[in-house]
């Protein structure tokens, strides 16, 4: 007996196996208890997920300018423009720089 229908042919219930069946209630009470505790995992899970995309969104800002860089970089040496020096004054000495220059 199958529980679909197949060329137009009537469905045909499943018949019950034997053993104890649990009562259409206490399905129902199961269905809505794991639909609960899904709804309840997602929504916790939710903030933190998007904690993580934003850390790692800023965690890729310097990486991308690096590869920028090295990227425009490589494009003037094989246009054979000259090099031009690279800054290496620290991060810190160039933020003190710019704030005594105000």
């Amino acid at each position: 007996m199958f529980s679909w229908a197949c060329d137009g042919l009537p469905l045909q219930s499943m018949k019950q196996l034997p053993g104890r069946a649990r009562p259409p209630w206490l399905q129902q009470l199961i269905s809505y208890a794991a639909l609960g505790l899904v709804t309840i995992w997602m929504v916790t899970l939710l903030p933190v997920l998007l904690l993580v995309g934003l850390i790692a969104g800023l965690l890729l800002i310097p990486v991308l300018k690096q590869i920028r860089q090295d990227i425009d970089h490589l494009e003037r040496t094989q246009r054979g423009e000259p090099i031009q020096p690279r800054d290496v004054t620290p991060w810190h000495r160039r933020v003190w720089n710019r704030w005594l220059s105000r």
